[in-house]
């Protein structure tokens, strides 16, 4: 039995070992998208004019946030040590983070409402040119967000199909099921 939980835990620690890498990587690239629009949000902010002034200062105020989010993320996941964790923890930490992702998903689409909200609210608005930069700078931003964070939901998926679901049954300790089945 000592050895089976011994397995159990070294399968699970690598499924965390590779939830943080694709962290990692999922942040990297978040945090690269936050200093392009950060930086040509400021340049465009202060060398374009009409709508592409405000499209460039709303990017560049959006992606404050962002670079905080992959700052955080990042060095969350570089400082998680699966080893550190019980296979519970391990286990609701993965089913957090995929229901963070689902939630995330419901705000992006929200984003791009917004975004179209702004854009249509412009057509009838001394305030056009604001309205219809901040709306199409939440239809890229809210666009690529969602796109992040059903790639990072999916990459996170197949993650778990390979390296947790399989070994599910052997991570639990104490636990006790019962099967069924019928053979026609």
């Amino acid at each position: 039995m000592l050895f089976a939980q011994s397995d159990s835990l070294l399968k699970l620690n690598g499924f965390q070992e590779s939830r943080n890498k694709i962290n990692q990587t999922s942040m990297i690239v978040l945090g690269s998208w936050a200093v392009g629009n950060l930086l040509s949000g400021t340049y465009g902010n202060f060398k374009a004019k009409g709508e592409a002034k405000y499209f460039n200062q709303f990017n560049a105020m959006w992606n404050v946030v962002n670079i905080g989010i992959a700052t955080f993320g990042y060095l969350n996941a570089v400082n998680n040590d699966p080893s550190s964790m019980s296979n519970a923890e391990i286990f609701k930490e993965y089913n957090s983070m995929q229901n963070f992702l689902l939630l995330n998903a419901g705000l992006d689409i929200a984003y791009i409402s917004i975004g179209l909200y702004l854009k249509e609210r412009a057509k009838n608005s001394s305030n056009s040119d604001r309205l219809t930069g901040y709306g199409n700078s939440l239809l890229l931003q809210g666009g690529f967000l969602l796109l992040f964070d059903a790639a990072l939901y999916l990459v996170h998926q197949s993650n778990a199909s390979v390296n947790l679901y399989p070994h599910l049954e052997s991570f639990m300790q104490g636990g006790a099921g019962l099967t069924i089945n019928f053979n026609f």
